[in-house]
């Protein structure tokens, strides 16, 4: 397989799809190559469950678009979203020799290199850490720099993921001649993909839902405050419209994509057909029901995502759904009402095609986006450090 070193790609792998996109570095930008997206396999909630499978699915891909575009990347980005992944708070204090130091920007960047080089434990992987805030003085203040003190404070997210099903992802991967250059969570990717700078700085919560996980991220004054993945996804919608209603999967499948979840006005019919020709087999449910059963799993979606970023932030520019599970029908007005704060469906802000401006191209638009523009709070990496960070866990 021909490799190519001014391409490079964006590789999603989820539970129920696997994107790919191919970019070409254009100076500063990229020029979309190619994209394809095929039915996964051997993975279930971010974790690699048959190797074989993946890596046969991965294969197939890797021949086609070997064929279609000639040549691809030696460089990849890779989505991170799972039950492996993690988060934690803690503190880097950074003191000055002289009492009344003024904070200047050389200090702050001197923090964040300390934030960033924090030895961790061998058995876990660093995908992001930012400081949330600062305390100088014994107060908390967002912007320190011109501020007089003796010592400043930040203090921290930690992002990571734990080291065996990262390993398991890389192995899939890398065992075609390709080099893992950026491991990047899904909610970030996404992030960069469906919002704008002026939305990051004023305050804005991405949601992510994909069909078994979802990841949601936090931005404020271009900063990460919050960000986490909680293992509910439109699969989860899809059981309970099975369940609840007393119907087949794929029939609740259909009404789940169909109707999504029904706005209840006096012109709702009060039931719905679910094959729709009303013949032998066929079964009428209760509008109100399916509305009921959906409504409910995505109040509590939602009211877990609300809980977890406590609510301390404005989100000026409102909550942004992304991701396959969002093409729900009305999920919006559900967030709406748990966030109490504007809210939309949204896929890519940049100007690509219409296939690719659909939510479910949102992490591998924004994984390119990242690889030309990485976060400069990441750990600093290599497709080897990658590797090894990972493979260290095994050692002795």
């Amino acid at each position: 397989m021909a490799l190519r070193r001014n391409r490079f790609g964006a590789l999603d792998i989820g539970s129920q799809s696997i994107t790919f996109l191919l970019g070409e570095r254009v100076g500063a930008q990229f020029d979309l190559i190619g994209y394809a997206q095929v039915p996964s396999a051997g993975i279930q909630k971010g974790r690699v469950e048959d190797t074989k499978a993946l890596s046969a699915v991965l294969r197939d891909l890797f021949t086609d678009l070997s064929k279609r575009f000639g040549t691809l990347p030696q460089d990849l980005t890779l989505s991170q979203s799972g039950t492996h992944l993690q988060s934690t708070s803690f503190e880097m204090l950074l003191p000055f020799s002289d009492f009344r130091h003024r904070i200047e920007q050389s200090d702050l960047e001197r923090l964040h290199r300390l934030v960033a080089e924090k030895e961790l434990p061998p058995e876990i992987v660093s995908l992001h850490v930012s400081p949330k805030f600062y305390t100088v003085n014994g107060m908390r203040i967002d912007q320190p720099i011109g501020k007089e003190a003796n010592q400043i404070t930040a203090h921290c997210d930690l992002l990571f993921g734990k080291a065996q099903p990262i390993r398991d992802q890389l192995y899939a991967v890398n065992q075609f001649g390709f080099s893992v250059r950026h491991l990047v969570f899904s909610a970030m990717a996404s992030a960069l993909a469906v919002t704008t700078p002026v939305e990051r700085e004023n305050g804005v919560c991405v949601i992510d839902i994909g069909a078994q996980m979802t990841d949601y991220i936090v931005y404020k004054h271009q900063t990460v405050i919050s960000a986490g993945t909680f293992p509910v996804g439109g699969q989860n919608f899809t059981r309970d419209v099975c369940s609840g209603l007393r119907i087949l999967s794929q029939d609740a499948e259909h009404l789940k994509c169909e109707y999504g979840i029904p706005n209840l006005t006096p012109e709702t019919p009060e039931e719905i057909w679910v094959v729709g020709d009303r013949s032998i087999g066929d079964k009428a449910v209760k509008t109100k029901n399916l509305h009921t059963v959906l409504q409910a799993r995505a109040r509590e979606l939602f009211g877990y995502i609300s809980k977890c970023i406590g609510g301390e932030e404005e989100l000026l520019s409102g909550v942004v759904l992304t991701g396959g599970g969002a093409l729900l029908k009305n999920i919006e007005k559900v967030a709406a009402e748990t966030f109490r704060c504007d809210c939309c469906v949204r896929g890519s802000v940049a100007p690509v095609n219409e296939v690719l401006k659909s939510p479910t191209y949102a992490t591998c638009l924004g994984l390119l986006q990242y690889a030309l523009k990485p976060d400069p709070t990441a750990p600093k990496t290599t497709a080897t450090s990658v590797w090894k960070r990972v493979c260290d866990w095994f050692k002795g």
